[in-house]
């Protein structure tokens, strides 16, 4: 039985719709989706966690969507499998500001403004990283890279320049009326990249 992860958005968790969609779309595969905290974890954190249920779990793909879709981004320093991105958050620090900063989920009590500075280094250091990998045409053969867009994401915008960011990609799926939360799986059709 092979094992996919899949990883939440922000104000999310585990148990969260999309993963139960995966579950109900792959019977026959086992589907993990740990909860993050993103208001009060690093993204070193957050990565250590990834990596540490990749390795115990022998994850095949794994699933991100929006925030998780970052982090399932920047997972792909280590990750080597079939990954595919939701609606992703690319541009980190400043959707933090704008959107999670004025979250009404935000714990603003407890925020910490060192909180930005560490993003901001982790994507220089991990985030800008992938994309000097993909964009040099350096992206690892064996990891594929797959996106699913709404056209109409009203919290991300315009995902084009995502892509120009990940200009080597195995597939992109443009859907219409599917807004950020992207709830359409069943289009996606996965099953044929984990028979390889």
């Amino acid at each position: 039985m092979k094992t996919i992860m899949y990883i939440h958005g922000y104000g999310s968790n585990g148990n969260a719709i999309k993963g139960q969609l995966l579950r109900k779309m792959l019977p026959q595969c086992k589907v993990v989706s740990p909860t993050f905290d993103y208001d009060h974890s690093t993204p070193w954190t957050i990565q250590n966690q990834i990596h540490e249920t990749v390795e115990k779990e022998e994850v095949k793909m794994i699933v991100g969507s929006s925030f998780g879709g970052y982090q399932t981004l920047c997972a792909t320093a280590f990750f080597h499998g079939i990954v595919w991105v939701i609606n992703p958050v690319h541009d980190v620090v400043s959707t933090i500001r704008r959107i999670f900063l004025n979250s009404n989920s935000f714990d603003q009590s407890h925020f910490d403004p060192g909180f930005l500075d560490v993003y901001k280094d982790f994507n220089d250091k991990i985030f800008r990283t992938q994309v000097q990998l993909n964009q040099s045409g350096r992206w690892p053969a064996d990891t594929s890279l797959n996106f699913a867009l709404s056209t109409d994401d009203e919290l991300l915008g315009d995902h084009h320049p995502l892509l120009d960011l990940f200009p080597h990609h195995d597939r992109v799926v443009w859907k219409d009326s599917c807004g950020h939360r992207f709830l359409r799986f069943e289009e996606l059709d996965l099953m044929p990249q984990l028979r390889l």
